[in-house]
């Protein structure tokens, strides 16, 4: 075969691939690779080409008829494939956004990288978001399965890299747990599986104020009927029984409690009409609490608090209480028991050397917690609106994750970044909030899984952004508890660590013995090592420990 055979053979076959492309871009598929691939074949043809004319001129003029045939294809296919590859990358997708995307200046102000600028279909560079705009919150919204969650894993990974700032994750569905391989001090909380809350602890808080909250929490959540026609007195005879159990650290328990409600009957029946009907309506409705599967989350003592873990990186995974036998309602219950405690946290440290964020709040699903049709009604969402609206000043942040922009008013009104995946619903409201013109509205139902749109303070238009795939590898419940009884010992140590370094070491020395601990020491020279007594301080501290505690319950091996 001939070289011109050969050539005709290759322009051939590069003529077909540049119909190919042609046909896939009418049918919108993505073919960058094999326009790149094309587009290369093409040159090294066309050079080809020019440096053997004189070959191919030759033979189409004094060759036979085959090879001037073959000349004349060359000279066809040649011509007509550049222009049709030029003629495809012109052929513009029907469903293209094109929103102006910002400069790389704008893109590097911030330090959190959440993805990269795309301009239509191409991804450009990285767009790293400042901590100024996620001081004025964040609200992310997009349909199942749109990326939003795969966003918000990516932003706490690269977030936490660069802060070394306390989160607060509360979820439903168990996806953030992985991330406990990466965030090395996260704690995975499971209500009433690793840990139980006790609403009658103000935990510094004033009690009697603690009472009345309790009673808000407990009303908003519908536990307390308000049509009743004793609901007015309900609320003065349990706020009353509350203040009591509160006021007492001895009767902070159910037990107490319903004992507490025999008495007050006793000594308060001859001046409140109907008192026993309504202690047994109120008994009726909290029973749930102190009884059967829920008794675990909200009755089992606990060393940990609330306002300790606010402190650390938390995971709080509510799925557990409904596989214990809960309903919604009690996980909205105990998220909004613990939003009360955070709310008193913020109040008390106050805006005092405020600077920037001290804390972040994340709430998925955030629809359950303050769905609008709601929040005029009750104070189910009370904490997340405060939060949203009062707490900033106070360096608290919170991001709210939805999968409609149907929650409260209060929270869409005051974020600083907003953050749309692939979304149907209430998209003249969404384009409303993105300062998106309503004509490129259906921008929200074309974007692609991991692309959204999004607007932050810094940046006047939105613009369309990538956010790269994590890949999740999940934990058994026994990783976890490992996990997490590793980073509450490595706490303990490290919060400690004065006291330890100042232990007397030869009063302790028939203890080190027994824990063989006293091998190489020499206790005059004091050359016993922090590493050598991680062991011995975690049983001193721990040994006398309620044996409830699913945290810690038995020495662990760190060395």
């Amino acid at each position: 075969m001939s070289s011109a055979q050969n050539f005709l053979l290759f322009i051939f076959g590069l003529f077909i691939l540049n119909i190919i492309i042609f046909i896939f871009k009418k049918k919108e598929y993505k073919v960058r690779k094999l326009k790149l691939l094309t587009g290369f074949l093409i040159l090294i043809s066309l050079i080809e080409f020019i440096l053997r004319s004189d070959v191919y001129l030759k033979i189409s003029i004094l060759s036979p008829l085959k090879d001037t045939i073959i000349s004349n294809l060359i000279y066809i296919i040649s011509f007509f494939s550049p222009f049709l590859f030029i003629y495809s990358l012109f052929i513009r997708d029907q469903d293209v956004i094109e929103l102006k995307c910002p400069s790389l200046f704008k893109s590097r102000l911030g330090k959190i990288e959440i993805g990269r600028v795309m301009n239509k279909r191409r991804k450009k560079h990285k767009f790293f978001l400042s901590i100024n705009d996620l001081e004025r919150h964040m609200f992310v919204c997009g349909a199942t399965g749109s990326g939003k969650s795969n966003f918000i894993q990516n932003f706490l990974l690269n977030f936490n890299k660069r802060y070394k700032i306390p989160i607060l994750l509360v979820e439903f569905k168990g996806e953030y747990q992985y991330l406990q391989d990466v965030i090395k001090d996260l704690l995975i909380i499971k209500p009433g599986e690793n840990f139980s809350i006790n609403i009658f602890d103000p935990e510094g808080s004033n009690p009697e104020i603690h009472a009345e909250r309790i009673f808000d929490i407990l009303k908003s959540g519908q536990f307390l009927d308000n049509e009743s026609d004793y609901s007015p007195q309900m609320e003065k005879v349990l706020i009353d029984i509350l203040k009591i159990a509160c006021k007492n650290e001895n009767r902070r328990n159910w037990d107490d409690f319903f004992s507490q409600c025999k008495i007050y009957l006793e000594n308060q029946k001859n001046k409140i009409p109907f008192l026993h009907q309504t202690i047994t309506s109120i008994t009726n409705r909290i029973r749930r609490f102190s009884l059967g599967p829920l008794r675990v989350i909200f009755g089992t003592k606990t060393d940990l608090k609330i306002k300790d873990l606010l402190t650390r990186n938390v995971l709080f995974d509510l799925s557990s209480i409904i596989r214990l036998g809960g309903e919604k309602e009690d996980a909205l219950f105990f998220l909004n028991m613990v939003l009360k405690y955070l709310w008193d946290s913020n109040l008390e440290q106050g805006s005092k050397d405020y600077k920037t964020i001290r804390h972040i709040t994340l709430i998925e699903d955030a629809q359950y917690f303050v769905p609008k049709s709601v929040t005029n009604q009750s104070k189910l969402s009370t904490y997340l609106e405060d939060i949203a609206l009062l707490l900033r000043g106070t360096g608290e942040c919170l991001i709210t994750i939805a999968t409609r922009p149907q929650i409260s008013d209060e929270i869409l009104a005051n974020c600083g970044v907003l953050v749309t995946f692939k979304n149907h619903m209430q998209k003249q409201l969404m384009c409303e909030l993105l300062n998106l013109e309503e004509e490129h509205e259906d921008y929200l139902s074309i974007l692609e899984q991991g692309e959204c749109l999004i607007r932050v303070n810094s940046i006047k238009r939105p613009f369309l952004l990538w956010v790269p795939h994590i890949k999740r590898n999940y934990l058994t419940s026994e990783e976890i508890d490992r996990n997490n009884k590793k980073i509450l010992t490595t706490n303990y140590l490290k919060s400690n660590e004065t006291e330890i370094k100042r232990l007397d070491y030869k009063k302790d020395l028939e203890y080190l013995r027994k824990l063989n601990l006293s091998e190489d020491m020499s206790v005059n020279n004091r050359k016993i090592t922090f590493e050598k007594l991680k062991n011995f301080i975690y049983e001193l501290h721990y040994k006398e420990k309620n044996s409830n505690d699913d945290f810690v319950d038995k020495p662990i091996d760190l060395c």
